[in-house]
């Protein structure tokens, strides 16, 4: 039994380290693909407001393209919201800086936005034209104040550049609830890989448990039980019993061991028949030559007692 333990001892360490390698290689792996899908989630949701902002940025544009002046144009954009509860507008200001149109503040109308500062102290107005004159449109973001709020808010702007009237047209929304709608779903993701991991684990102990006890049946009639008979049969023949029938079927080299184990008994035992049929024969002649010297002695004490 000490033999059965010690394999099962084995099985259990190597299955053991197998399952924690696997667990913490799933882990790995998982988490991998949870941060992957993430990024792709954030980059799905933030390239359908680009795609948005984009749509009415044109529409917009559209409209300047068929204005036959400034006033018309200003007016037609300033009236047009977009977005959930048409709370978003948008504005247009000209190269140096100078709003043309900005309903949510309508007193910077013909002032320099450049003095506005987002939540790291640039200027994003600067930055908008910049951009818009090197590249004629694009995205920036910037941290702002949503109305209503005190902390700052990711604000995700497109702009395009209108060089007939040297304008910079924009419009944008904030993007914040991205990350929560990105965190709600992390969550689930998260959910789901505890709960896999956790099934693995219970498979890789059920699967350990079977294997022990599988194995430990293959080992004791495969490995166990013939190394007992083998060890029984070796100590009848110490004890001087050559006459049982080893009889041991297993593994290769274990057959092999039985057959050399036979082939010994039957040495000894034509040994010990040989020994035997010499003790008997030694016994015999000794045998003989006592009835010889008993039989000497007979005549001699006859002959001896007619001569007196």
């Amino acid at each position: 039994m000490k033999i059965n333990r010690q394999i099962n001892t084995i099985i259990i360490i190597s299955m053991g380290f197998f399952l924690i390698a696997s667990i913490l290689l799933s882990m790995v792996s998982l988490n991998s693909l949870k941060n992957t899908e993430i990024d792709k989630m954030r980059e799905t949701l933030l390239t359908e407001r680009k795609n948005k902002l984009t749509d009415v940025v044109q529409n917009a544009y559209s409209v300047m393209e068929t204005a036959n002046f400034y006033e018309p144009a200003q007016n037609a954009i300033a009236n047009m919201r977009f977005g959930e509860n048409k709370q978003n507008y948008f504005f247009i200001v000209d190269y140096s800086g100078t709003f043309w149109v900005n309903p949510a503040q309508p007193q910077l109308v013909g002032k320099s936005g450049l003095v506005l500062k987002d939540a790291q102290g640039n200027s994003f107005i600067q930055r908008i034209i910049s951009e818009a004159m090197v590249r004629g449109e694009g995205f920036i973001q910037y941290g702002d104040i949503k109305p209503g709020t005190t902390v700052p808010s990711t604000k995700l702007v497109h702009y395009k550049q209108f060089k007939n009237w040297e304008w910079v047209l924009c419009a944008g929304e904030y993007i914040d609830d991205i990350d929560a709608i990105v965190a709600g779903n992390a969550q689930k993701l998260h959910v789901a890989m505890v709960g896999q991991l956790t099934w693995q684990i219970v498979f890789g102990l059920l699967a350990m448990a079977l294997t022990v006890v599988f194995s430990g049946l293959f080992f004791n009639k495969k490995l166990v039980l013939p190394i007992r008979q083998l060890t029984e049969a070796v100590d009848k023949i110490t004890g001087g019993d050559f006459g049982g029938a080893i009889d041991i079927k297993a593994s290769r080299e274990i057959n092999r061991l039985a057959e050399a184990l036979m082939q010994m008994q039957d040495s000894f035992t034509v040994a010990y028949r040989r020994l035997k049929t010499l003790t008997l024969e030694a016994n015999r002649g000794q045998a003989d030559e006592e009835a010889e010297v008993f039989e000497s002695r007979g005549k001699t004490k006859f002959m001896l007692k007619n001569a007196g």
